[in-house]
């Protein structure tokens, strides 16, 4: 089996995903960004939290650093979010990955943003991100 980008492989009614942010965890946000930034021609952006957005590192996929108290062998310090073009494509984003085997870890909801921390059939973290309301779906970032 081949992976596959074209959306006539979706079931009738399903949201396109798209891979939004590339995460790497980090234990301290201005070394990271002091290596990524200049590894990639980067520049900080904007710091949310423990979240220091880079900018983009693929066309629709932005380079995040996420600060973590440590950078552990049992969690893959590098992990991506996906989220679909609307609001309402979260719960359908989550119920097709449960779907296809893929488990809930956790989630997590803030005033900014709301996401759910999943597993897929291997135990690969990843994470699906609800857009707020109000807030654009930035596809060219």
């Amino acid at each position: 089996m081949s992976g596959c980008s074209d959306a006539s492989a979706l079931a009738p009614g399903e949201s396109v995903v798209s891979i939004r942010y590339l995460v790497v965890d980090c234990i301290d946000l201005d070394r990271s960004a002091g290596f990524w930034g200049p590894l990639l021609g980067l520049a900080p952006e904007r710091r949310l939290d423990n979240y220091l957005f880079m900018g983009s590192a693929l066309p629709g996929c932005e380079l995040v650093l996420q600060r973590v108290d440590r950078v552990t062998a049992d969690k893959s310090p590098i992990h991506f979010d996906v989220q679909g073009s609307n609001t309402e494509d979260f719960d359908k984003i989550v119920a097709r990955a449960e779907r296809l085997g893929g488990k809930i870890v956790a989630t997590v909801t803030e005033d900014e943003y709301e996401l759910a921390v999943m597993a897929d059939p291997d135990g690969n973290e990843f994470c699906v991100n609800r857009v707020p309301s109000g807030l654009p779906v930035d596809r060219d970032a």
